[in-house]
């Protein structure tokens, strides 16, 4: 499989499930994605943002809803840590137990 974020991201993100080829990510659980949160940041990955797809038994589909960061510019060491607070609230308060979360990471 090809390098779709990099190395380190790729490695964190696929404790999810793959959604290839035709979407080049993984969906993670609500728990998956807040631990993957925690280990992208310590990678230097900020979040741009993520999708919530319903769960196997709906094929993955999309619910429509999502979130977003925009990094500063230039960028500010703070957008590792203000991405990760972002994603990780927008999951944590996410108010539907077996959904799924995908999440963008991109290097610092």
């Amino acid at each position: 499989m090809p390098i779709v974020y990099s190395a380190d991201a790729d490695a964190i993100l696929s404790t999810g499930v793959w959604l290839g080829p035709g979407r080049t990510n993984w969906a993670l659980t609500k728990e998956q994605a807040l631990v993957a949160i925690g280990k992208l940041r310590d990678a230097k990955c900020i979040l741009l943002g993520g999708d919530v797809l319903n769960g196997p038994g709906k094929n993955f589909s999309h619910t429509y809803d999502n979130w977003y960061f925009e990094p500063s510019s230039p960028p500010s060491p703070d957008d590792l840590s203000l991405s990760a607070f972002k994603a990780s609230y927008y999951i944590s308060d996410y108010p539907v137990e077996d959904a799924y979360f995908v999440l963008v990471p991109r290097s610092a």
